[in-house]
């Protein structure tokens, strides 16, 4: 060995001597990715084991701790696809396997980009506070960006929406999806400071013994939240409660190679509803609002005289306004997915558009694109449009009642920009109409309940989320569930609904918590890419090894 080549081994030998935490071999970082995937999912319902979520991001954490930057992006993807694919398996009810899959790898994706940004992060300022506080604000950036880009994003599986069963929920309505977001994060970097520790894989800052206090602090917030109380929220005066009675009249199940409603779901929504007219009359109550759910009437009972009669009877009948949900065409290749409000006069005083349909689900982008890879496209004849009107009835002006219902139809619920829309436009408790039928037997039903909780809690509104087959279920603004159908069953779910007027402040914030941590996110990793220092030391250069 030449004097040169003694002197850049031991430089190379100097900078691994000077790293503050030891690197994880390939081998366990792999199975760190694919554990952390499943243990994510696992956070989620139907499971509901939200403790999880926390570790999940813990072991994706030591899965980044690679010298190797390719191994590093196949821990994140194995993570990402792991937790996703298995996450979204309703998608393949009426996609098929390939769409699904492709659906899974691409949310995956995202995963990704946040691994070379929390990895770089790491890799340069080391296992601290500060360091901690940036990845946790990367992960809120990007989880972020997958809730809105491309075709308006799509949240399902944000970090908030683990948390329906958990304290942290305490939280929501200060600090909103985004702080919730970043709080799970950081527990997991506390998690992973004190495991290092303890394990013996850190060199500088809390070492062995010393990791019990990132621990001990992670419980200890968990802990700290279960008497968190919420901010105050007033009810308006003179009415504090609203009675709704949310219709699920279920029906046949739905065949996925045509993707057709079955005949029965207006008869079974109809028959439901004059049930539960009869029992709440018995009972000596009277109804303000009846709610169907997304889809419930096969086609547009506008253009069905006898459809019309049958609604506005039932609407006599109760002493009260019928909200249905149906589909309406516009020219010869678009449609409208809408609420409309059916009076006891038989009248329509309020229609509302769905703002957001889906990619893909309600229509298809660049269609002719994607008709080449799959032939599903043609599954969605009509592209559905957006509507451009936030969705909150006032019932008073309309003269069917004295409450600010806001409507809100199927996937619109996991987006708190659309919630916090309605709650700021004079919204007293939230309505979600909903179509699971689309999605058979899958996790898709019970995980949009959870979301619907979760927006309860954030919101500071009631939220009565009915579905055609359930799950449908009415909670309060503090998360309390009032009434609840499963999944396949016919009934209805019927509460005296509590109203509420105070704007809490993860919805005054509205998008400024997201952006105020992805930004600190942002700044930390360019403060770190244009820093010189290092705690982890690159592999030496190939050369220099093969010399050696």
């Amino acid at each position: 060995m030449t004097a040169t080549t003694r002197a850049a081994s031991a430089r190379a030998g100097a900078r691994r001597a000077r790293d503050e935490f030891d690197p994880t071999p390939w081998p366990a970082a792999l199975v760190c990715g694919i554990a952390g995937g499943g243990a994510a999912l696992l956070a989620f319902p139907p499971y509901g084991m939200w403790m999880l979520l926390p570790v999940s991001l813990t072991l994706l954490g030591a899965g980044l701790l690679v010298r190797s930057v390719w191994v590093a992006l196949l821990v994140s993807l194995a993570w990402g696809a792991a937790f996703f694919i298995p996450l979204t398996a309703w998608a393949n009810t009426y996609a098929g396997t390939a769409p699904w899959v492709a659906l899974g790898v691409f949310e995956a994706l995202y995963i990704v980009l946040f691994a070379l940004l929390a990895r770089t992060v790491v890799l340069r300022r080391g296992l601290c506070l500060s360091s901690a506080v940036v990845v946790s604000a990367l992960w809120v950036g990007v989880e972020t960006l997958r809730s809105h880009v491309p075709w308006g994003g799509l949240p399902w599986g944000a970090s908030a929406f683990a948390l329906a069963d958990s304290p942290l929920l305490n939280l929501g309505p200060w600090i909103g999806v985004a702080g919730l977001a970043f709080v799970v994060a950081l527990l997991g970097q506390l998690l992973l400071h004190g495991a290092l520790s303890l394990l013996g894989r850190r060199h500088r800052g809390l070492v062995g013994f010393a990791g019990v206090w990132p621990l001990a602090l992670a419980v200890g917030a968990i802990l700290a939240t279960m008497v968190v109380p919420h901010p105050p929220n007033p009810a308006p005066q003179d009415r504090g409660t609203m009675t709704v009675a949310g219709i699920q009249g279920s029906m046949e199940k739905i065949d996925p190679a045509t993707m057709t409603m079955p005949d029965d779901v207006f008869e079974n929504h109809l028959a439901v509803t004059r049930e539960t007219i009869e029992q709440t009359r018995a009972e000596g109550r009277q109804l303000d609002l009846i709610v169907w759910p997304e889809d419930s009437t096969g086609y547009d009972p506008r253009q069905d005289p006898w459809m019309s009669d049958q609604i506005g009877s039932a609407a006599a009948d109760a002493g009260a306004p019928v909200l249905i949900g149906t589909q309406t065409a516009v020219g010869e290749t678009q449609r409208l997915n809408q609420s409309v409000l059916f009076a006891p006069d038989g009248s329509t005083p309020y229609v509302y558009s769905k703002r957001h349909p889906v990619p893909f689900g309600e229509y298809i982008p660049y269609r002719d694109v994607f008709r080449t890879l799959s032939d599903k496209v043609d599954l969605v004849p009509r592209d559905m449009i957006a509507g451009d009107e936030v969705g909150v009835m006032d019932l008073e002006t309309r003269d069917q009642g004295r409450h600010g219902v806001g409507v809100l139809i199927c996937f619109e619920i996991a987006y708190d920009n659309l919630v916090g829309d309605v709650v700021r436009d004079g919204a007293e408790v939230v309505v979600v109409q909903s179509n699971n039928a689309l999605f058979g037997d899958s996790h898709e039903a019970i995980q949009q309940l959870a979301e619907a909780k979760v927006m309860a809690v954030v919101s500071g509104r009631s939220v009565v989320h009915v579905s055609t087959v359930g799950h449908s279920a009415i909670f309060t603004p503090t998360g309390r569930r009032l009434d609840f159908v499963d999944h396949w069953e016919q009934g209805a779910v019927l509460a005296d609904v509590p109203l509420r007027t105070g704007i809490t402040p993860a919805v005054t914030a509205g998008p400024w918590i997201a952006v105020g941590l992805s930004a600190l996110g942002l700044l930390g990793f360019l403060a770190a890419v244009s820093g010189r220092r290092r705690a982890l030391a690159p592999l030496p250069r190939r050369r220099e090894r093969k010399r050696s």
